[in-house]
């Protein structure tokens, strides 16, 4: 059966598809392509689906139409990879196209652009609308362009933010970028009481004290240093 936007459809899907139902639903994408075998809802105003392993959200103007079906078994939306860090098939890479600074930039997928956001690290805030950015943020934006830019990538998602980014593991082979990035002292841990489940910290944290220690980037300011999170409150971004 085939459905083509309007209210009624994605009322139905989010008041009637229970959760633990298994669907085989296949997005057409207005470029020509198509997502197969996964199971799609509206939020945030988003058509969000399990892709690859992780959670993505697809802007309504991107897809023509949405074919709904039903599969015998249920696939496991946390599984993206086989390894320790994780790797799927070619189909499962995304390719970075832009960086922003040390902890976000755009990735893309079958001609469709994500943005993503790594999570449990807050590297220093760039200027914006005129103003000085943090210390390091500049060497932070290219440490993290060094080693994604161009390259394919596996990402480990845990949803998304409040700006729609995909709130993401970063893995370049077997390298997890964002615990590189707090290793070499160019972004702190991010300041939160609770993570996603599934996501383990402790080994960001361990990389933190020794960065430290070590007085690396961001922490030889010493008593100067101030994390993005509060530059951010006093320069209203």
């Amino acid at each position: 059966m085939i459905i083509r936007f309007n209210r009624y459809f994605f009322l139905f899907i989010f008041l009637f598809l229970p959760l633990f139902s298994v669907r085989a639903d296949t997005i057409f994408l207005k470029n020509g392509n198509k997502i197969n075998n996964v199971r799609v809802w509206e939020e945030d105003e988003l058509i969000k689906c399990f892709q690859y392993g992780s959670l993505t959200g697809y802007q309504k103007k991107d897809i023509a139409r949405i074919e709904k079906g039903v599969v015998k078994k249920k696939p496991n939306p946390q599984l993206i990879c086989k390894r320790r860090y994780g790797h799927g098939n070619k189909s499962e890479f995304f390719k970075v196209i832009k960086v922003f600074d040390g902890d976000s930039f755009i990735a893309s997928y079958k001609k469709i652009e994500i943005g993503i956001r790594i999570i449990g690290i807050d590297a220093p805030e760039t200027g914006k609308k005129g103003k000085n950015g943090q210390p390091f943020c500049r060497e932070a934006g290219n440490y993290l362009e060094k080693m994604i830019k161009g390259k394919t990538i596996v990402i480990k998602s845990y949803g998304t933010d409040r700006y729609n980014r995909q709130l993401a593991e970063i893995f370049v082979g077997n390298v997890n970028a964002g615990f590189e990035m707090v290793k070499a002292g160019l972004a702190e841990v991010y300041n939160r009481k609770k993570f996603p489940k599934g996501f383990d910290m402790r080994q960001y944290l361990k990389a933190e004290k020794k960065a430290k220690k070590d007085h690396r980037g961001i922490w030889s300011l010493e008593d100067q240093y101030i994390s993005p999170k509060i530059w951010r409150k006093k320069n209203v971004l």
